[in-house]
């Protein structure tokens, strides 16, 4: 699993396991641990953060999946 930290929104991102098409997000906690099992979808029409952000840290992940 590769993940994106993105400190500011207080998160973590991956891709879909299946086909890597879809974002998920799960919180980064107070003493800075991660839950893998909290994943959710991220909903991009409600997300607080602009679309084309979320399409980068997607690109950016993809592109790390290619190492």
């Amino acid at each position: 699993m590769i993940l994106f930290t993105a400190t500011n929104y207080g998160c973590v991102f991956t891709l879909s396991q299946e086909d890597g098409d879809e974002l998920f997000y799960a919180p980064i906690y107070s003493d800075g641990s991660v839950n893998l099992n909290e994943f959710a979808p991220v909903d991009m029409d409600s997300a607080d953060m602009d679309e084309m952000e979320l399409f980068d840290i997607m690109n950016q992940l993809r592109e790390m999946a290619k190492v």
